[in-house]
């Protein structure tokens, strides 16, 4: 019994940074196609427009991949999962190097999509599994984190590299990094490190059932957090996709434009330390409400802003800031609403909703791009849905206040959506 009691009050850094890490790799690889559209539009002569299917089809990869991952969790184990899901799209990332046409881009990516969307709801399980209880929420906002900290990776190292060695390199450093992660993975998640899963397979599987996540104690919130996910993911992607070419509008060369992914990774990085100190003194949704409504005021100002270079990067680094905390933080609500054993299924499938965003995203923008729609006007439209989706925060806060107040037996006392303002 001594044993376990240990587990739970003292943290596991190690296991913690692996997990970090395979998620920075995988924000890394989500936008390494958007960065790299500019210079490969170039190099095969076609429009930028004409890589919206290869963005969507990633994003829809990715959206399976997380609706797989709580089944896959319960029959293999964390661990096995985040290995084999890290090989996928190391192999993915690898081959786009040596696509050579948008059907070949667009399959490759596809299956990369599937191993990086069961790396985010694995190493969010197994980080929280392994980790005291008390932490649940800051260690979801962590390892969430890596998304972003791989997109500012991905964005700083994208103009040199695409301008050095060509964009290929963007998919081939990427790869090689993944590779010499995987034996830390093997070998540092192996052991006691391994998630705790039900000793019987078909409690496992029911646990991991979708319908877990209905029932009536969490039901509405459920919902209410599925489409504020979705309405989140898919303002973010319109930028994380289309970014880079949008800016060449502004004057912005194609080994410059990488730049705009850079500043939306570091405004998400601040996010991200703006949830976890938020989350000190507020409930989640509270600071959720919050960021929403920077993103909207930082949208607002960049369509009206005119070519100084500097100060777009720095207003879109605010739209990375407010719409990548909804993303981070809509994890750690997900953490605190579920039990541990449907954990993984509930992270993946409001990562999922968020990824069906994601898909409807990059269309929308390459629709827009395609027409010839003015850059402010893009911009200026993609406000709406972040504004409905600060609308559905605030209601989810005010329902999740409601049942706090409410008396509730042991179990379901100890699960609120959100750990209430510390004093």
């Amino acid at each position: 019994m001594s044993e376990p009691k240990k587990e739970e009050t003292k943290p596991n850094w190690w296991v913690l940074c692996l997990a970090c890490a395979a998620v920075v790799l995988d924000g890394y690889d989500t936008v390494a196609l958007g960065l790299s559209i500019p210079a490969i539009a170039k190099d095969w002569g076609v429009q930028p427009s004409h890589f919206t299917p290869a963005l969507a089809v990633t994003s829809a990869g990715v959206a399976l991949g997380y609706l797989a991952v709580g089944r896959l969790v319960a029959k293999l184990g964390t661990r096995n999962v985040i290995f084999s899901a890290v090989v996928v799209f190391t192999l993915g990332s690898l081959l786009t190097a040596w696509s050579g046409s948008i059907v070949e881009l667009t399959i490759l990516r596809f299956v990369t999509g599937l191993g990086l969307g069961a790396v985010l709801p694995a190493a969010v399980s197994h980080a929280t599994a392994v980790n005291p209880g008390r932490m649940r929420q800051s260690i979801a906002v962590v390892v969430m984190t890596g998304i972003s900290l791989g997109a500012l990776i991905a964005g700083l190292a994208g103009s040199g590299i695409v301008g050095a060695f060509g964009w290929q390199w963007v998919f081939i450093i990427g790869a090689i990094a993944s590779a010499v992660l995987l034996p830390f993975l093997w070998f540092g998640l192996s052991g006691s490190h391994v998630s705790r899963m039900p000793n019987d397979a078909a409690e496992a599987k029911h646990h991991a059932s979708v319908a877990r996540l209905f029932d009536a104690s969490v039901r509405s919130r459920t919902l209410l957090l599925w489409a504020f996910s979705f309405l989140i993911f898919a303002v973010f992607y319109v930028f994380s996709s289309w970014l880079p070419t949008l800016l060449t509008s502004y004057g912005f060369s194609t080994s410059l434009a990488p730049l705009g992914s850079a500043a939306l990774g570091t405004g998400s990085i601040i996010g991200a330390c703006v949830l976890i100190l938020g989350s000190r003194r507020f409930r989640m949704t509270s600071v959720l409400a919050g960021t929403s409504a920077a993103a909207i005021a930082f949208l607002a100002i960049s369509a009206f802003l005119g070519p100084d270079k500097a100060l777009l990067l720095l207003v879109f680094g605010g739209v990375g800031l407010g719409l990548q905390a909804g993303m981070i933080g809509q994890a750690a609500v997900a953490v605190t609403l579920y039990r541990q054993a449907t954990l993984t299924a509930g992270v993946g499938w409001a990562a999922s909703l968020g990824r069906l965003g994601s898909v409807v995203g990059p269309i929308f923008g390459g629709v827009l791009i395609g027409l010839g729609v003015d850059t402010s006007i893009i911009v200026l439209s993609v406000c709406v849905p972040v504004v409905i989706a600060l609308v559905l925060v605030l209601i989810l806060g005010r329902i999740t206040a409601a049942k706090a107040r409410i008396p509730m037996s042991g179990h379901l006392a100890k699960s609120p959506l959100t750990a209430p303002p510390r004093t």
